[in-house]
């Protein structure tokens, strides 16, 4: 079934509605539908159908750093537990201005694997709209999809590092301001990446996490002077914020998007990395 990559609490709902007119259901429709929110969130309420996977499975951690790309047994792992299978579309939605679903997204596509979808808003859109949730706890036969890394949308801090010195690859930090300029400092180092642009991901978003108008975001692109055909780099702490952003983009058709493994984690940890404080 042909899904957007980003997917609203309406286009879902007929979704189900179209399944129950076929008298189907969602595996018989080749549809893994994904709760990545903590299980007693799971528990009080979800949509028909979901399953609960465990979000901590897809980071990594190697203090100081955090947010790191997550190796191949952790993320099958996590695959085996929702029970997806190969060919599989996968939708997956949190509890909305959160992260996790478009975390997942990042490593899937890093993993090749981009038969997926992000329910815009989440649970939060979702329960907006009156739409239907149940607790009834839906179970899955053990999945069988197993994936190797690609790391296409992936980029390392060694990198990363010679590329600043050209024009053509774009940043965007996504961190509060107070993390950007220097103040809030959260690693060995505070500030920023020399030439990067500041902007907070929670303002891409409306008050139930949905995305702002795609006009609205070309728009906030275009002043700081990106295009679509630029590859374009977007960096929080641990790369779960600006996972939200790396959604945007691709969903923008920005189909260079990518995103820096360990994100200011790995870079204000190092020393022999440029930083700039104050504002850009």
């Amino acid at each position: 079934m042909a899904l957007p990559l980003v997917l609203d609490a309406a286009q879902w709902q007929q979704t189900y509605d179209l399944l129950a007119s076929d008298g189907s259901d969602l595996s018989a429709a080749a549809l893994c539908l994904i709760d990545v929110r903590s299980t007693e969130a799971y528990e009080a309420g979800h949509l028909p159908g979901a399953v609960h996977a465990n979000p901590a499975l897809l980071s990594r951690s190697e203090p100081p750093l955090g947010g790191l790309l997550p190796k191949p047994d952790a993320i099958n792992q996590f695959l085996t537990m929702a029970g997806v299978r190969m060919g599989d579309h996968i939708v997956v939605y949190d509890g909305g201005l959160e992260t996790a679903a478009a975390r997942l997204v990042w490593v899937l596509d890093a993993y090749g694997y981009e038969v997926c979808s992000w329910l815009n808003g989440g649970y939060k859109a979702w329960t907006a709209a009156q739409l239907p949730t149940t607790t009834e706890r839906a179970t899955a036969a053990p999945g069988t999809l197993s994936l190797s890394l690609i790391g296409d949308n992936v980029m390392s801090v060694d990198e990363l590092l010679p590329r600043l010195e050209k024009s053509d690859l774009k940043l965007i930090d996504v961190r509060s301001a107070g993390e950007f300029i220097g103040e809030d400092i959260r690693a060995a180092f505070g500030g920023h990446i020399p030439g990067a642009h500041h902007s907070e991901w929670i303002s891409w978003l409306d008050e139930y996490g949905c995305l702002l108008d795609d006009d609205i975001l070309i728009e906030r692109l275009t002043a700081m002077g990106i295009t679509p055909e630029d590859p374009v780099l977007s960096y929080c702490q641990t790369h779960q914020r600006s996972s939200v952003t790396y959604i945007a983009l691709r969903h923008l058709g920005f189909n260079q998007a990518l995103a820096l493994d360990g994100a200011w984690s790995a870079w204000g940890n190092r020393q022999d990395t440029p930083k700039q404080t104050g504002p850009a």
